[in-house]
């Protein structure tokens, strides 16, 4: 075979075979697509579960307090103050909690109802209103509020 005919049986791709990659390329596109997006859903669900569990952590400490002891007004060691303050390394109620690169942030706050006479019974209440922060430094933070009441049913 001569030079010249070496050069000549050379050709380029198909229509088909360009089609194909194509169509390969773009549905790697798709499910690498439909692949993030779910990371990204359940990275959302797990933050707020945290910040769930955080506030309910935070209520259910009020309610095994004592009632005198849950808010700053009655006591001045109060349970409030110890949700909303670091007591150091053997503090296992921080305020700030730190899971990866997402800052938590808890606010507690514990206000004392007027008393409403029912019944001839005058209960004492305390309204909670638990605040949760979270999100990256960059990022918009997001918040996650729960409150309830706590009787006094001494």
């Amino acid at each position: 075979m001569s030079e010249r005919h070496l050069f000549t049986q050379r050709r380029g791709f198909t229509l088909p075979e360009v089609l194909i990659t194509i169509l390969l390329i773009s549905i790697l596109f798709t499910l690498g697509i439909i692949f993030t997006t779910g990371l990204r859903s359940t990275s959302k669900m797990r933050n707020s579960e945290i910040a769930i569990v955080l506030a309910q952590q935070a209520i259910e400490v009020l309610r095994a307090a004592p009632y005198s002891m849950i808010d700053d007004a009655d006591a001045s060691d109060s349970v409030e103050l110890d949700l909303n303050t670091d007591s150091g390394p053997n503090d296992l109620l921080k305020p700030v909690l730190m899971a990866g690169p997402i800052k938590y942030e808890r606010k507690v706050e514990v206000t004392e109802l007027p008393n409403a006479v029912k019944d001839g019974m005058s209960p004492r209440l305390k309204f909670v209103r638990v605040i949760v922060t979270w999100g990256r430094p960059e990022e918009k933070k997001v918040t996650f509020e729960l409150s309830t009441t706590i009787a006094d049913l001494n």
